[in-house]
C-alpha cells in the first residue's frame, strides 16, 4: 500500500452478530405481554385462598406489572430497530470498505513506482470520508440507544396513568426504500470504476451482489439517474462484463439491456452447441424405441433453442429480459425513442414455457402490432410462472395446467411482477410519455387485472379470450377494457360457470365484448327435445367443433384471424 495512504479501518462491530442481536431483543420482547399478563392473573387469584388484608394490597400493586411489561417491550423493540438500522449500514459499509481495498490495491498495482499524485490524494480522500461514516454511524446509534427513554419504574406505573412517548419507531417498513437504495446501489458503484476483465472478476469474486440485486432491487429511478452518469466506456464494460446483471436490472435502458442479454445469449448459445454436438454422437446408437423418441424430444427442444439463441446474437430477437435459472423471459419488438408513441404489454396464457418462446408461439400478435406502426413498442411478457409451465407429462400435465390456471394462488404472484415490470417501463425516458396497452390471451388476463391491484395502469386492456378476473378486481375509470373471442374451449367452460367463479370478462360489464362466428360453431338448444319442459325457443348454448384451434386462433396473425386482428388495431390505433 502507498505510504500517501492511511490504514483502512476495520469494521468495529460484526454486522450479523448485531443483526442476531436484533432477533434475541425482539424475541424477548414478543414474550413479555404474555408473562406479564400470566402473573397478574395468579396474583388476582390470592385473595379467594388467602384471607389477609394485605391480600387485596399485594394483588393490586401486581396488576400495573401489565403497563410495566407493554413499556419495557416497546423499549425493547425500539433498541431492535436501531440495531438493526446499523446493522444494514454497517453491511452497507463494509462493503464500501472492500471497493477501497481492491481499489487500493489495484492502484498500487498500476503505479509501480510512477507518482500519480492525483489519484493518491483521492484515494486518501475517500479513505478519510469512509473513516469518518464509520465512526459517525456508530456515534448515532449509541445516541440514539441512550435516548430511548427508561419505562416507569413500578410504583408510579399505574392502569390509568399514560405512558412515556418513546418517539418515532425506526422499522423496516420506514427505511426500506432508503436502506435498499444505499445498500444495493453500493456495488453498482463499485463495478462502475472497472474495465470489463475486472468487472467479471468482480462479479465471480462476490455472487452475493447479484443475489442482492435480485432479493432487493433498487428503484428503476435511482439506477437510471446511475446508468446516465456512466461515462459510454463504464456502462460497456458493465454490459460485456456483468451481462446477467445488467439484462435484469430494472431502471437500466432498454437497448442497454438488450445488449447485456444478447451477451448472455452468446455464452448460452455455445453450451447448446455442444450439447447438441453431444447428442449427434448418440443419435446413432442402438436404444429402445422410448429412449429414442426421448432423445429426437431433446434434439428438437436444442435445435429450437439454438436457433432463437442465434436470432438474438444477430439482433433479430430483441430479450429485455433472459434468466432461463428463474423461468423469466421478456421479448422486446420495435425500438424505444422519442418517436414511441404506443407500449403494449403482451401476456401469453396457460402453458406457456421458454419453449414456446423458442419455437415462436406467443409473439405472433405483439410482433404483428408493431409492424403496424414505428410508434409502437411490444413486450411478450413472461416475468412469471405460467399455469402448466412445469411440463408434467401428458395428459396429467394438461389437466395439472387447467387446474392451475383457474386457481388464485398465482393470480397475485403474477401481478406483483407484472406491476414491477410496468414500473420500470415508466421510469424510462422514451417508454414513460406512451400510451400504455396491455393484452392478456386466456390466463394472460389474469395478471393483466391482477397488476391493476397492486397499482398498475394502463390506457387500454384487452382480453384475447380472457380466463378470468381476479376476487376484488374493480376497472379504472381511465381504462378502456376490450374482450375478443371466438366460440372456444373456454368460452364454453365459462358458460357452464366452470371458469374463474363466474367472473369472465365477457359477463364483467366494464368490457365491451366482441364475439366472432365460426362456421364450426352451433347452437344447442337448452328447450325442446332435451328439456321437453322448456319453452322450445329457450335459451340455447353455443359450442364449437373446433374449440381448441379456435382458442389459439385468437391470439394468431394467420388469415383466418384477420377481421378480429383488423378490428383490434383499429381499437388500439383510435
Amino acid at each position: 500500500m502507498s505510504a500517501d495512504f492511511g490504514v483502512i479501518p476495520e469494521i468495529p462491530v460484526d454486522a450479523a452478530a448485531l443483526g442476531r442481536l436484533a432477533e434475541e431483543l425482539r424475541a424477548k420482547a414478543a414474550s413479555l405481554p404474555d408473562v406479564g399478563s400470566a402473573v397478574v392473573a395468579r396474583w388476582d387469584g390470592l385473595e379467594a385462598v388467602y384471607e389477609a388484608p394485605e391480600a387485596a394490597a399485594a394483588a393490586a400493586k401486581m396488576r400495573p406489572l401489565t403497563v410495566v411489561a407493554a413499556d419495557v417491550c416497546e423499549a425493547l423493540l425500539r433498541a431492535a430497530d436501531i440495531v438493526d438500522h446499523l446493522s444494514d449500514d454497517l453491511l452497507w459499509l463494509s462493503m464500501r470498505r472492500r471497493g477501497l481495498v481492491e481499489d487500493v490495491a489495484e492502484f498500487a498495482r498500476a503505479a509501480r513506482g510512477i507518482d500519480d499524485r492525483d489519484r493518491s490524494v483521492e484515494l486518501a480522500r475517500e479513505i478519510d470520508g469512509f473513516a469518518a461514516d464509520v465512526d459517525e454511524r456508530i456515534d448515532q446509534a449509541r445516541g440514539d440507544l441512550a435516548a430511548i427513554p427508561l419505562p416507569p419504574t413500578w410504583e408510579v406505573a399505574i392502569p390509568d396513568a399514560a405512558a412515556q412517548p418513546l418517539g418515532p419507531r425506526l422499522t423496516w417498513a420506514v427505511r426500506s426504500e432508503e436502506i435498499t437504495t444505499e445498500l444495493v446501489m453500493a456495488p453498482l458503484l463499485a463495478l462502475a470504476r472497472s474495465g470489463t476483465s475486472r468487472v467479471a472478476r468482480l462479479i465471480a469474486a462476490h455472487p452475493e451482489w447479484a443475489d442482492l440485486l435480485r432479493e432487493h432491487p433498487p428503484a428503476p429511478d435511482a439506477v437510471r439517474t446511475w446508468w446516465d452518469s456512466l461515462s459510454p466506456a463504464a456502462a460497456a464494460a458493465l454490459i460485456d462484463g456483468a451481462p446477467a446483471l445488467v439484462g435484469a436490472l430494472g431502471g437500466v435502458p432498454p437497448l442497454a439491456r438488450v445488449a447485456a442479454n444478447r451477451v448472455t445469449a452468446r455464452s448460452r448459445l455455445g453450451e447448446v452447441e455442444a450439447e447438441l454436438a453431444a447428442w449427434e454422437r448418440l443419435h446413432g446408437e442402438g436404444a429402445s424405441a422410448d429412449l429414442q423418441a426421448e432423445r429426437r424430444a431433446a434434439w428438437d427442444a436444442l435445435r429450437a433453442e439454438r436457433d432463437y439463441l442465434r436470432g438474438v446474437e444477430t439482433g433479430k430477437v430483441q430479450l429485455y429480459l433472459y434468466e432461463p435459472a428463474d423461468n423469466r423471459i421478456i421479448e422486446m419488438f420495435g425500438t424505444p425513442g422519442t418517436g414511441t408513441t404506443r407500449i403494449l404489454t403482451y401476456v401469453p396464457g396457460t402453458f406457456t414455457r421458454f419453449d414456446s418462446f423458442y419455437r415462436g408461439e406467443v409473439q405472433g400478435v405483439s410482433q404483428w402490432m408493431a409492424e403496424q406502426e414505428s410508434g409502437m413498442v411490444a413486450f411478450v411478457w413472461k416475468g412469471a410462472d405460467s399455469p402448466g409451465d412445469d411440463e408434467h407429462p401428458g395428459q396429467t400435465g394438461f389437466g395439472i395446467g387447467l387446474l392451475e390456471a383457474n386457481g388464485p394462488d398465482r393470480a397475485a404472484p403474477g401481478g406483483e411482477a407484472l406491476a414491477r415490470f410496468q414500473r420500470e417501463v415508466a421510469s424510462d425516458p422514451t417508454l414513460a410519455h406512451g400510451r400504455q396497452l396491455a393484452m392478456g390471451h386466456s390466463w394472460g388476463l389474469v395478471p393483466v387485472a391482477a397488476s391493476e391491484m397492486q397499482g398498475a395502469r394502463y390506457d387500454q386492456v384487452h382480453s384475447l379470450s380472457g380466463a378470468w378476473v381476479p376476487d376484488g378486481w374493480t376497472p379504472n375509470a381511465s381504462t378502456s377494457y376490450s374482450h375478443w373471442s371466438y366460440t372456444d374451449a373456454l368460452s364454453m367452460a365459462q358458460d357452464a360457470m366452470l371458469v374463474g367463479a363466474g367472473r369472465a370478462p365477457d359477463t364483467v360489464p366494464a368490457f365491451e365484448s366482441h364475439i366472432y362466428e365460426r362456421r364450426t360453431d352451433a347452437e344447442i338448444p337448452l328447450g325442446g327435445d332435451l328439456a321437453p319442459f322448456l319453452r322450445p325457443d329457450g335459451p340455447s348454448l353455443r359450442v364449437s367443433l373446433s374449440p381448441l384451434s379456435n382458442h389459439n386462433l385468437i391470439a394468431g396473425v394467420s388469415t383466418d384471424n384477420i377481421g378480429p386482428l383488423s378490428d383490434l388495431r383499429k381499437k388500439v390505433f383510435e
